[in-house]
């Protein structure tokens, strides 16, 4: 991408940001309401809002998504609705406790992702949704222990003992599948797979519950000051459970070390195996499961495999919105989740026309920034700047189908046919909010970032790289 879609926050990037370049821009954002993140009144977000919500199936509510989502409202400095949105997920788990206990049990067919618990519903109503789905996403489960127990740690949600133990029985039916061998549908949704990303997740969740059952309530909370109180006042549950979480930890982080930089490894099946998959990022920023070295091979691979004009594929081989997916299949096939058999989606792939999404370029300027912040080094503020800069070129122009200045799930090819670049266009899951929330991080991460940073005066931005290279 040499230019933004839209040309009036082409008219506005910057290879260096002043405040009052930020300024300039926040206002254009907010004229569009691009990083409006509307919630419903129990503080949980559908997928997408606006007209092609209901379409796509997007109106409903993704566990996923919300966590994503929360977490950076939070990081833009909410502490209200973020610790709203932990403790509804947790209600929202109340409801699948009998998916749990079967688990637990051995009488859930664990090949049958219905019988996991779901992490797609009815959102306003706290309600399944009565519809097939991949529901086996031990990332999902894994990302709501970890926001939960997160808040709490933070004093922003006090769990009663019923919502802790719902916690508990999370963390329990995490260890029946096992989480660490399990195949699991992950952050795509699609095949079942052994994956670096989910296990990675899961291991965030168990270490951020681990240190809440460790933490001392706080005055005013009820307590004495001692975590026994959570177990009833005795002081050997909790360290049965914390050697528990000790043992399920050290799974997980063995599984990692096996695995990682690899999504997948070791299978007979291909499909099983993946070299590079952008969900690995997800690792590094927000759950912070890795260190610098393992996140540097994580972020070289992805962009220099992964990156393309238009955004970030999720991985090679991607059959989901590839060139012409509309005409290919119908909106009821497209919304259905496949029946979890994508082998006719994928033999229609036509290589390099995967989709390119546009949440991983804010989320890897919310790394470099972050990576900035500690060590001043130049160039790692230059990477901030060129993914923030891609992110910014992504919103939807004033040409098309869709509202301008919008964040897209990703731009696909809708007709393979147009040559060049005319013919990538936003896909119906737009504005996506998962998207803009990244965005909305990555923004108030570059103002820290130029608050903190010399002051120079930037020319126009040159814009995003080109396909291929590797700004790692």
């Amino acid at each position: 991408m040499n230019s933004a879609r839209h040309p009036e926050i082409a008219a506005l990037l910057r290879d260096r940001y002043e405040a009052a370049d930020l300024d300039a821009l926040a206002a254009r954002l907010q004229a569009w309401g691009t990083l409006d993140l509307p919630a419903l009144p129990n503080g949980l977000y559908p997928a997408v809002t606006g007209d092609a919500a209901g379409r796509t199936g997007y109106a409903a509510t993704w566990v996923r998504d919300n966590v994503h989502i929360a977490h950076a409202q939070l990081a833009c400095g909410d502490t209200q609705g973020p610790a709203v949105t932990a403790r509804t997920l947790v209600r929202w788990f109340s409801t699948q406790v009998p998916r749990m206990q079967a688990i637990l049990e051995g009488t859930a067919d664990l090949d049958d992702p219905m019988q996991r618990p779901h992490i797609r519903f009815d959102g306003e109503r706290l309600a399944e949704l009565d519809v097939w789905w991949p529901h086996a996403q031990n990332d999902a489960l894994g990302a709501a222990l970890w926001w939960a127990s997160r808040t709490a740690l933070m004093g922003l949600f006090d769990p009663s003992a019923e919502e802790l133990g719902i916690l508990r029985l999370m963390v329990r039916t995490l260890e029946a599948l096992p989480y660490w061998t399990d195949r699991d549908s992950g952050h795509w949704e699609e095949h079942r797979k052994r994956s670096a990303s989910s296990i990675g997740v899961v291991v965030a969740g168990l270490r951020a519950f681990q240190l809440l059952i460790h933490k001392p309530r706080r005055a005013g909370q009820g307590g004495t000051g001692d975590p026994a109180r959570r177990y009833g006042g005795n002081e050997q549950a909790v360290e049965a459970e914390s050697q528990r979480l000790d043992h399920l930890i050290e799974h997980g982080e063995a599984a990692l070390r096996e695995l990682l930089p690899r999504e997948a490894a070791g299978e007979d099946d291909p499909a099983r195996n993946r070299t590079t998959d952008a969900a690995l990022l997800f690792l590094i920023e927000p759950f912070g499961v890795v260190d610098d070295d393992v996140a540097d091979g994580i972020l070289e691979a992805v962009c220099s495999e992964l990156m393309g004009p238009h955004g970030i594929r999720r991985y090679a081989g991607d059959s989901y919105w590839m060139a012409d997916y509309e005409d290919l299949f119908d909106e009821d096939t497209r919304t259905g989740g496949f029946a979890g058999d994508h082998r006719a989606r994928d033999a229609a792939l036509k290589p390099g026309t995967e989709a390119q999404w546009c949440l991983f370029d804010p989320l890897i300027s919310v790394v470099w920034g972050k990576r900035w912040l500690r060590t001043g080094a130049e160039d790692d503020r230059r990477r901030q700047t060129l993914h923030f800069n891609r992110a910014l070129g992504q919103l939807t122009g004033p040409q098309g189908a869709v509202t301008e200045g919008l964040c897209a799930e990703a731009y696909c090819l809708r007709d393979s046919a147009v040559a060049g670049d005319a013919g990538w266009q936003p896909n119906d899951n737009t504005p996506l909010l998962w998207t803009a929330a990244h965005l909305a991080w990555a923004f108030a991460l570059m103002r820290r970032v130029t608050a903190r940073a010399p002051a120079s005066r930037g020319g126009a931005a040159t814009g995003g790289a080109p396909a291929g290279s590797t700004p790692a």
